[in-house]
């Protein structure tokens, strides 16, 4: 889906009153009409211009250009590259219809019939006219937009109908503590399609740890548990929700090093399909997705206790968390069920939701049967609940 429709519409329209401007020879007005049609014509025809050529460049595997543009291309579909040339041809479009909006409108404050010219020509009240009328046309235009955008295709990384997975994997204390790999082979054993873990990246040494290690017992490098360890032994058995704590930590350069390391060792468990790295930290973890690795958006950090508390924060908030989603190229996004609200559902149509931690077998199952919800965590052993037929 794209926005080449409503702007062949538009133009048509516009085609229309330029014809008539024509006839009252208004010139200010005539050319700026007839440069707004121009402008919205020109749109869908470079659009698809825009779109045929990135379509050959995708499909072209030695391409210099492809790789330098489109760093993804294992994980991401064409039209997520497609999408962004929109978005940027768009914004080209709306900067120099604007300029040609408000010279039209100027032109028909000039002409107006006495007593409304007089009124018009006010300054003040014109300038607020016209701000009020720019501010609207532009508020409505950017959200409808930001909406397709948020609607193109995204990596998709879980279809299953089993959606509920591990947290921690299965713990049973004090035999089987969380982030174990006793813990995890005890989910799968119990039917979880998946499991959640925490994991930590040291930049130093280049390897991955599984465990939080935040609570004031930080054991040696030596006696930790290495995400390597875990994959030989239970790697074959379902799905991996990553929750990398420390990607926020890390420097441009650094994430980039640990995405790489991250790939390879993916693709030496050949679990690359089948694991999902999740951060707070868009800008970090979209290096992970730039590695053709899937990721998951956690928006709403329940440490930091930053739900908004007002529906224009809220809006505010969440346009914010559309943008990232959209720049990112991630393949789905994540928050506590808490903050799954019927308004951040509403908000968040499109794409997928991971939701943590749900204990509550009757939550459970409304949840799993809500299409968007492709995977949730838990506590408990509720594995059973299904949208399978």
């Amino acid at each position: 889906m794209n926005l080449s429709w409503w702007l062949w519409t538009l133009a048509l329209l516009l085609a229309g009153w330029s014809a008539w401007l024509l006839r009252t020879r208004i010139s200010a007005r005539r050319w700026a009409v007839v440069g707004l049609f121009l402008v919205v014509a020109a749109f869908p025809v470079l659009d698809a211009l825009g779109r045929v050529w990135i379509a050959r460049l995708y499909a072209d595997p030695t391409s210099d250009w492809a790789a330098r543009l489109m760093p993804s291309r294992q994980v991401l579909p064409v039209t997520h590259y497609q999408a962004r040339w929109e978005q940027v041809l768009l914004r080209v479009a709306v900067a120099a219809a604007a300029v040609l909006f408000v010279w039209a409108l100027a032109t028909v404050v000039r002409s107006a019939p006495g007593r409304w010219r007089r009124v018009l020509r006010r300054p003040g009240l014109r300038r607020v006219g016209i701000g009020l009328l720019v501010g609207l046309v532009a508020f409505v235009g950017y959200n409808a937009w930001l909406h397709v955008q948020f609607l193109q295709p995204h990596p998709v990384f879980y279809t299953g109908c089993r959606k509920v997975w591990g947290h921690r994997g299965h713990p049973e204390p004090p035999d089987i503590p969380e982030n174990t790999i006793a813990s995890y082979a005890r989910a799968f054993d119990l039917g979880a399609a998946g499991v959640e873990m925490d994991v930590r990246y040291d930049p130093q040494r280049r390897e991955y740890f599984v465990g939080r290690y935040d609570r004031g017992q930080d054991p040696p490098p030596e006696q930790r548990l290495r995400l390597d360890e875990v994959f030989a032994a239970v790697g074959s058995r379902g799905y991996f929700w990553l929750d990398i704590k420390t990607i926020a930590y890390l420097t441009p350069a650094q994430a980039r090093q640990a995405a790489a390391d991250l790939a390879a060792l993916l693709d030496r468990h050949h679990l690359r399909s089948r694991a999902i790295v999740e951060s707070d930290t868009p800008s970090n973890l979209a290096y992970f997705a730039q590695a053709g690795l899937h990721t998951s958006y956690w928006i709403f950090n329940l440490d930091e206790d930053d739900f908004p508390s007002t529906p224009w924060a809220l809006w505010w908030a969440l346009t914010r968390i559309k943008q990232n989603y959209i720049q990112g190229g991630f393949s789905a996004i994540s928050l506590d069920r808490r903050f799954y609200t019927p308004t951040v559902a509403w908000m968040l149509r499109g794409a997928r939701i991971h939701l943590f931690t749900v204990n509550e077998r009757r939550a459970l199952e409304a949840l799993v049967a809500q299409e968007p919800v492709r995977v949730i965590l838990t506590d408990t052993a509720y594995y059973d609940i299904t949208a399978c037929p």
